[in-house]
């Protein structure tokens, strides 16, 4: 058995104030190719299909499109749930006939859990769910956390699972010890929306989305997808994939990445104004963070590079960061004199000290100042 695992999808998502939709789209397109090259025999998505509760038209339709590909067209099973993105109901929506030609979704997690018999295996799917859901779906009072309510769920699904087949467990959640990223939304204040390892043992292949690296997590049966797209610069050094996974029975045979190319890269790049600007380089029009190495003021740094990067997301000046040692205690900076604190601020944003011409200046400067204001 084979099967496409992929999550977090985020249809819809705006990225510094700029659609993803048409990315979206490429690299949706790029994964069904994917899926038919290998012949797999279904699909895994693992929540987030949407990037907000309420989609816009536009995803939805996309939504729409590339499911009627993956099932109808390329006639593969798709087994997908529900993200902290996803409004529940919305996706859970048809559901049960979507079944029919095997299409799986599952939007809202309900009391009985009963698994999709498929393949000589068992797949469950869980979708995301905090700790209320689960306590009133099941009536545990019990269930205060993230972890109280997975282990609840779990322990239920080991309650009636064939122990003969294998079992495939498709979530969406925070598992401890995972790497996040920026473009993550936060399930929880805290670390409270962690859940362990030990909720999944025994599953032989735990499908996850959520966290949006593909190796959030390092272990022998719980694997993230991660997005196949960069959504946030945090992300810019990672390579997106979706996962191939073989399996002979209840054995893991392979487990092993496809990656996948965007339409338009998401890149940090580091220069001077005046060299970014003479000497484009390939991929200009590429998603871009500029850090600027500039000292002093520039002119309309962002106009200039947009002329050659349409692109630009955003725009730093990069500058040293004090440390530790460089932070003066309170007591000290205010036994200073205005001139002196000017100064201490003006190498602070520039990054060099005061000419002696400059501080003439600001010194006559502020004697006008203080001799206006004694009249």
């Amino acid at each position: 058995m084979k099967f496409l695992h992929t999550a977090d999808w985020h249809l819809g998502k705006i990225v510094n104030g700029v659609s993803m939709l048409a990315e979206q789209r490429y690299i949706l397109e790029q994964i069904a190719r994917i899926a038919e090259e290998e012949q797999v025999d279904g699909i895994v998505i693992a929540g987030d299909l949407y990037d907000r509760s309420v989609p816009p038209a536009d995803a939805v339709t996309l939504l729409n499109d590339v499911l009627m590909e993956l099932n109808v067209t390329l006639g593969k099973p798709v087994f997908a749930i529900s993200g902290n993105h996803d409004s529940a109901e919305r996706v859970n929506f048809g559901s049960a006939w979507y079944e029919k030609s095997g299409l799986h979704i599952q939007g809202t997690l309900g009391k009985e859990l009963a698994p999709i018999e498929w393949n000589g295996a068992q797949v469950w799917l869980v979708p995301y769910h905090e700790p209320a859901q689960v306590r009133a779906a099941f009536e545990e009072k019990t269930v205060r956390s993230f972890e109280d309510a997975m282990q609840a769920v779990t322990a239920k699904i080991r309650a009636v699972w064939d122990t003969d087949k294998a079992q495939i467990l498709v979530g969406h959640a925070f598992v401890a010890g995972g790497l996040p990223s920026d473009s993550e939304r936060q399930l929880a204040i805290g670390n409270v929306d962690r859940v362990s390892t030990n909720c999944f043992e025994g599953f032989d292949y735990v499908a996850l989305g959520h966290l949006h690296h593909s190796h959030a997590i390092h272990h022998p049966s719980i694997f993230y997808a991660g997005s196949p797209l960069k959504y946030s610069f945090s992300e810019a050094k990672d390579k997106k994939s979706v996962r191939i996974v073989t399996m002979d029975g209840k054995a893991l045979v392979e487990v092993r990445e496809r990656y996948l190319e965007p339409l338009h890269d998401l890149r940090i790049i580091e220069g001077y104004l005046a060299d970014l600007v003479s000497s484009v380089a390939p991929g200009n029009e590429d998603f871009l963070q500029i850090n600027l190495l500039d000292e002093g003021a520039l002119i309309d740094p962002i106009g200039q590079l947009r002329a050659f990067y349409p692109n630009v997301l955003h725009l730093e000046r990069v500058q040293e960061k004090l440390t530790d040692s460089q932070f003066e205690r309170f007591e000290d900076v205010i036994k200073k004199d205005d001139l002196e604190l000017f100064a201490q601020f003006f190498e602070h944003v520039s990054g060099k000290e005061m000419s002696d011409r400059q501080v003439e200046i600001m010194r006559e400067t502020m004697d006008s100042v203080k001799g206006g204001a004694d009249q």
